[in-house]
């Protein structure tokens, strides 16, 4: 990875609290999004939001009007006295903030350089290790969900931390799968176009918990952000910039994730598309990716086959990582990751036998060679997951969307 973006305009040791307050409050300015991040780079404290002469330079440093900068900076400067007020709030959720200016902010994003966010509100850890991300439509269909299940399940198996952005559809169902992998050890990674603390999309606290068990909520957005249309475009180069690759399951003509798909090509990552069918719109997005060069993602496994050096170096040394965790736990948790790898692989094999249509448990039990009370158990959290529907006479069948 690219090193962490650095400040053009002098040294910033010695004064980390000072510039911490000043990010801080630049990154709860509403307007000039843009804008607000480049000045971050620039910041060497509270002064400088005093603008003054500091404005009329990085105006120009910027090519930014200088009227817009004076502006950022004089709102930015009204937010200092919030800055304490917005950490405790952030503290009673269970979240930190981040910023450029500390050790745990994330290398990945330094290639964003001046569109690196100043500030993240994180509740939960920061995986350690590569990532790549999945997106996709918000309306996909069974076929969708099943492949954004299969690759983020596969990918996390490996030591991969799934990157997606919390919407209902392909990235909730990325995020679920992934938390499913691993004995329960997978992991990954949730950015949001809003404010931690807003139940966004409605009625998905449940699953927001489970991410920040084993994994994280990452929000550039101040708290009480409320969802607005073009916060999720900008949120998107943060899910590109921490994966080394993306993947498309499901994309409209027009939808973010060709947004975030182009912001990966950008900054020079690999762009996966999955097929479809030629009939299906939500198919559309993805054959424009395959048209223009992504690379087809047909199976997880060859994806994995094909991960570069560094990404290999980093899992093998998460290999260990987790090697030494698993030697100190061993004994009934052994037993218990056992049962929960049988039950990622028993998810997987009823997945393919439903692609031929309603089954009952008794047919699924039978094709699987799999007893009909774990297979009950297996179609019961399919369905809360949204992956498969009973119907009339006890049969089920993948989930239409």
């Amino acid at each position: 990875m690219a090193e962490r973006p650095a400040p053009e305009s002098g040294p910033r040791e010695g004064r980390h609290d000072e510039i911490r307050r000043a990010l801080i409050a630049l990154n709860m300015v509403h307007e000039h999004r843009g804008l607000v991040c480049a000045l971050a780079q620039r910041v060497q404290g509270e002064d400088d939001l005093a603008c003054g002469d500091f404005a009329e330079q990085v105006a120009g440093s910027l090519e930014a009007p200088v009227k817009s900068v004076r502006e950022t900076l004089r709102t930015a400067r009204g937010c200092l006295g919030s800055v304490g007020a917005e950490t405790a709030r952030a503290a009673e959720i269970g979240a930190t903030l981040i910023t450029l200016v500390d050790a745990d902010y994330p290398s990945a994003l330094a290639d964003l350089g001046l569109h690196a966010p100043p500030v993240l509100y994180v509740r939960g850890h920061l995986p350690d290790g590569p990532g790549i991300a999945i997106v996709g439509s918000r309306k996909a269909d069974a076929y969708g969900l099943e492949v954004a299940s299969w690759f983020a399940r596969r990918l996390a198996a490996a030591g991969l931390i799934i990157v997606s952005g919390f919407a209902r559809g392909i990235d909730q169902a990325a995020h679920r799968a992934a938390l499913s992998a691993r004995a329960g050890t997978g992991r990954t990674a949730a950015v949001l176009g809003c404010g931690l603390d807003i139940d966004y999309p409605r009625n998905s606290r449940r699953i927001a918990a489970e991410i920040t068990r084993r994994g994280c909520l990452i929000s550039e957005f101040p708290l009480g952000w409320q969802p607005r249309p073009w916060h999720f475009p900008i949120r998107n180069r943060i899910i590109a910039a921490l994966g080394f690759a993306s993947i498309v399951v499901r994309a409209a003509n027009r939808s973010g994730s060709l947004i975030t798909a182009r912001l990966a090509l950008d900054l020079g990552r690999e762009v996966y598309a999955v097929p479809g069918s030629v009939l299906s719109r939500e198919s559309a997005g993805a054959h424009l990716l395959l048209r223009d060069g992504a690379i087809p993602a047909l199976d997880p496994d060859a994806l994995l086959e094909t991960l570069p050096t560094a990404v290999l170096e980093a899992l093998e040394h998460r290999t260990l990582q987790d090697a030494a965790s698993a030697r100190s736990s061993e004994g009934a948790d052994s037993a218990e990751a056992a049962r929960r790898d049988d039950s990622d692989s028993d998810v997987d094999g009823l997945l393919v036998a439903l692609r031929s249509g309603a089954r009952t448990p008794e047919e699924l039990a039978s094709t699987l060679s799999l007893p009909i009370p774990g297979v009950l158990a297996t179609l019961a959290r399919l369905e809360i997951d949204g992956l498969v529907r009973r119907y009339d006479g006890a049969s089920y069948a993948l989930m239409a969307r």
